[in-house]
């Protein structure tokens, strides 16, 4: 029997040796390693013989480009698509087409694209895969789908001149005059083109290689309306607004009443944008208060103080009503016209008259207060001025006149008396006449209208001094005149906007009648009231600086042996201060004024001829 003996490794040891792969794996391994090797070595024999050229089998579209150069392919294709440059868009409007060749938009074919395209066919990725892509091209071919560029910006140029050519601006409806008052003129619309619509069909028509070459490819530019800001319909209705305004205008207040005619109606209005923003006929402002401020000389009244009858022997015995003024408010009636034509625009306006904002004055002194005080009124107070007659006083003219303007004149409680206000213009018309004045400290006689007239304003201020009255503006003459009491005149004088005036204030509760006494000579002003019992004090005139004046003759050849004249009167100068105090029925203190004059010396000049 034979015996055989097997000795077997440990574990250990069987585990460390080396694998061995069945030999089929390793024959296919070794072989595809030798086919890659061949594959890599045909790729690489390939593309040395075609370098610089395209693969077999590629296109571009229709144009076989296999085995060509760079430049060679350019040519071909530059060629082959020559046709993109020909041909035109038409571009359809409503009044016509516009054409705009491919060749002014720069559309043409992108060689260098599609030539880099046609050079990457199997030439990109390992050797397999440029192997598979160099035998599908070969054998199937390889088609570069045509790339057709064009200049972007040319046709946005273009596209925004051919918007500008056809865009028209929309025409607003107006309203003008006419001899048949507000017509309304025709709107139309305007219209513009929209460009963004329009650039994108344009493009996508360009951007196909498949447009037919030398043909037009026909485009409809769409064309959008633009309505104006004011349409015939809207101007209609604002002209036919603007007519119903156009009728007189009644304006009453109590039982007066005053027209406005049509026509001035119709020249307030004016055509434009109006207070609301909006365009239409509206009233002119200026013009309506320019209106009523000419009616206001008609409407308005002056309130009339009551006064009082007196009897030959002045006493009041009566009391003749006064009556309440009135003021036109132009502001609030010119605020009221607009109003009514606003409703006649809307229709809505009745015929009624339109009563306008009118203010009521009341006297000072009222009709009731005069009655309630006249069985009280008594003589308060009377001052005297005796003058001498003569071309100085306009002989008397110049005195008389403005005395008898105030005579009558009634200072209501809490009233000014004004004496240019009240005496009121000086002319010759009035009958005053040339007299002497003192101009720049000298006595000038016959240049100046009304001279003389400080009689009556030195009379006045006295009497009501003496009535214990508020007294206001005052000033004494330049020089001190013997016929006034001292330091207590009242020179007056006006000439353009130079005026000394003197006035005084009515500060009793009672009205206060001045009545007036005049002839040549002398002029007398007389206050009646009711008695309040005031007391009236005057000091002895403080006197200082006393300057003597003096007279001087001068002769000369101008006058005849034995003539003469006054030239200038003299005056002593000096300084003056008068107290008046004023107490009431208790005793109480109403005033103390202490009233200032300074007077010139003046040096007299006798003027004698001489033989």
């Amino acid at each position: 029997m034979t015996t055989t003996t097997e000795t077997e490794l440990p574990a250990a040891l069987e585990s460390a040796r080396p694998r061995q792969w069945p030999r089929v794996v390793v024959a296919f391994l070794v072989g595809l390693g030798l086919a890659l090797a061949l594959a890599a070595g045909g790729v690489f024999a390939y593309e040395q013989a075609h370098a610089g050229k395209i693969g077999a089998g590629v296109h571009a579209g229709a144009v076989d480009l296999s085995g060509l150069t760079r430049a060679q392919a350019a040519t071909r294709l530059t060629a082959a698509y020559a046709s993109l440059g020909l041909g035109s868009v038409s571009l359809s409007l409503p009044e016509g087409t516009i054409k705009v060749t491919f060749a002014d938009l720069g559309r043409r074919l992108d060689v260098d694209a599609m030539l880099d395209a046609a050079f990457a066919v199997g030439r990109s990725g390992n050797p397999l895969i440029r192997v598979a892509d160099e035998i599908r091209a070969a054998l199937h071919g390889t088609t570069i789908v045509p790339v057709v560029i064009f200049d972007q910006a040319t046709i946005k140029a273009s596209v925004a001149r051919l918007a500008a050519s056809v865009a028209t601006n929309p025409v607003n409806a107006s309203i003008r005059t006419s001899a048949a008052g507000f017509v309304a003129t025709t709107s139309s619309n305007g219209r513009i083109l929209s460009t963004d619509v329009l650039l994108r069909q344009v493009m996508v028509a360009l951007g196909s290689a498949d447009a037919p070459a030398g043909q037009t490819i026909d485009i409809s530019a769409d064309l959008s309306p633009v309505a104006p800001a004011l349409s015939s319909i809207q101007a209609s209705q604002a002209a036919t607004a603007g007519n119903a305004e156009v009728a007189l205008i009644v304006l009453t207040h109590a039982t007066d009443s005053w027209t406005i005619p049509a026509g001035t109606v119709a020249s307030w209005l004016v055509v434009g944008t109006r207070s609301d923003g909006t365009y239409g006929v509206q009233a002119n402002r200026a013009k309506v208060t320019a209106t009523l401020n000419g009616l206001a000389k008609k409407i308005n009244q002056t309130a009339v103080n009551a006064s009082f009858l007196v009897s030959k022997q002045n006493k009041v015995v009566g009391v003749v009503a006064g009556k309440d003024g009135r003021v036109l408010d132009v502001a609030g009636s010119v605020a009221l016209i607009q109003g009514l034509l606003s409703q006649r625009a809307a229709g809505v306006a009745s015929s009624t008259p339109l009563t306008p904002a009118i203010a009521t004055i009341t006297p000072n002194l009222s009709t009731a207060a005069a009655t309630s005080a006249a069985p009280q009124m008594r003589e308060i107070s009377s001052w005297t001025t005796y003058y001498a007659v003569g071309a100085h006083n306009g002989d008397s003219a110049n005195i008389t006149i403005p005395a008898m303007a105030i005579d009558g004149t009634i200072v209501a409680p809490g009233a000014e008396f004004d004496f240019w206000k009240t005496v009121g213009d000086v002319s010759l018309a009035k009958g005053y006449k040339l007299g002497g004045a003192i101009i720049n400290g000298h006595s000038v006689e016959g240049t100046t209208i009304g001279g003389g007239i400080c009689s009556t304003s030195t009379t006045l201020f006295n009497a009501a001094l003496r009535a214990g009255l508020q007294m206001g503006a005052r000033t004494n003459h330049y020089y001190y005149i013997t016929r006034y009491p001292l330091g207590l005149d009242a020179t007056v004088y006006q000439n353009g906007s130079s005026v000394t005036n003197m006035t005084f204030t009515n500060d009793t509760p009672y009205p206060i009648l001045i009545r007036t006494f005049a002839q040549p000579g002398i002029v007398r002003f007389t206050m009646y009231s009711v008695p309040t019992g005031r007391t009236v004090t005057l000091s002895k005139p403080i006197v200082k600086n006393f300057i003597q004046g003096f007279t001087t003759v001068e002769y000369t050849k101008s006058l005849k042996l034995g003539q003469w004249t006054q030239l200038e009167y003299e005056a002593n100068g000096l300084d003056t201060w008068v107290t008046r105090t004023v107490t009431d029925q208790n005793g109480k203190i109403l005033h103390v004024d202490t009233f200032y004059s300074h007077y010139a010396r003046m040096i007299g000049i006798v003027l004698k001829g001489e033989a």
